[in-house]
Parts: structure tokens; C-alpha cells; sequence
């Protein structure tokens, strides 16, 4: 006890530095109960961490379309093992575009499924060569990096996804979420 008491009083007779003095002071004067003291660190205008661009758009032949092209396939394929590209299927946005009449009469038009018709294209899915690519490390390299999921740990993502990403109307970053896009 006696020890603690000794610690305490050299403690107080040491000088207090000029930014320590200032935090204490603020730390004086804050008001629990005020709610400007509780919002006063938010920074709300921050925009989204996720994209505003979906990159697999699958309610859209096109975007299958992607998957079956030779020349596609590889980057396709390599969006699909990255886990950060995955944010896209949690936004409104994504969904949405399953009742888009557009993308419903894509569908039954012909000329959506060009690629998938082209003889270079079947030509090249009947080579037993076209699959290497399968058992390739390099293909799940994406996965594997702790980067790529840094973007669940970003706060900003779920903002974007509640609709909190932003409280300017005129921000082109301003999407809407789960629940609107309003502060």
C-alpha cells in the first residue's frame, strides 16, 4: 500500500506536457448526454468501400456469356476467386436487376448467346487442354491474400450497404441500400 501511495504522489509533482493538458481538458469538458458529442468523430460522408459498379452481372446472358468466352474466361474466372469482388452480391442493386425487363427479354433473344454459337469458341471448350487452368495455383492466388478481405473489416462497406455511405443527394458515390439512401 505504501508503495502505491509513493507512486501516486511522484506522479503528481512531475510536469504536465502542453498536449496531454489540452486532452484532459477536453476530456473535462464533454457532455455524455449531449448528442453532438456522440457524432462529433462520425465522418458519414465517407463513400462506400464497396463498388457502385457490379462486376458479374447475373441476371444478364451477357455476363454468362463472359464465363464460356475463351478471351473472358481467365479474368472471369479469377473475379469470381477473389472474396473482395464478392460485395456486390450483398447490394439491393444486384438483385434488382433480376426484374429489369431488359435483362428478361435478353434472355429469349438469340443474339445474346453469339458467343456461346461461335465454332472457335466450341473448338476450344472440347480441347481437354482448356481445363489446365483448373488445377493452377496462380487461378486462386486472390484467395489466398489477406488483402482481399480487408474490405469486411472496412465499416465503410456495411455504410454503403445500409444506405449510409453518404448524406449528399448530388454525390455520385451516394448509393442506395438496404434502407434507402437517406441520413
Amino acid at each position: 500500500m505504501g508503495l502505491l501511495t509513493l507512486s501516486l504522489t511522484s506522479n503528481a509533482t512531475q510536469p504536465v506536457e502542453a498536449d496531454v493538458a489540452t486532452s484532459q481538458a477536453a476530456a473535462a469538458n464533454t457532455n455524455m448526454f449531449d448528442p453532438n458529442y456522440w457524432m462529433a468523430g462520425a465522418n458519414i460522408s465517407i463513400p462506400p468501400a464497396i463498388s457502385t459498379k457490379p462486376e458479374f452481372n447475373a441476371a444478364h446472358p451477357s455476363a454468362w456469356m463472359k464465363l464460356v468466352n475463351p478471351i473472358s474466361h481467365m479474368q472471369t474466372h479469377k473475379m469470381f476467386a477473389n472474396p473482395a469482388s464478392y460485395t456486390q452480391f450483398m447490394r439491393p442493386q444486384f438483385y434488382l436487376e433480376f426484374i429489369n425487363p431488359q435483362n428478361m427479354m435478353a434472355w429469349v433473344n438469340p443474339a445474346s448467346y453469339q458467343v456461346m454459337m461461335e465454332q472457335q469458341t466450341m473448338n476450344y471448350w472440347m480441347n481437354p487442354a482448356s481445363y489446365a487452368h483448373m488445377i493452377d495455383p496462380a487461378m486462386y492466388q486472390e484467395t489466398l491474400n489477406p488483402a482481399n478481405y480487408m474490405v469486411y473489416l472496412n465499416p465503410n462497406t456495411y455504410l454503403g450497404l445500409m444506405g449510409s455511405g453518404t448524406c449528399n443527394a448530388e454525390n455520385p458515390n451516394n448509393t442506395s441500400g438496404w434502407f434507402g439512401s437517406t441520413c
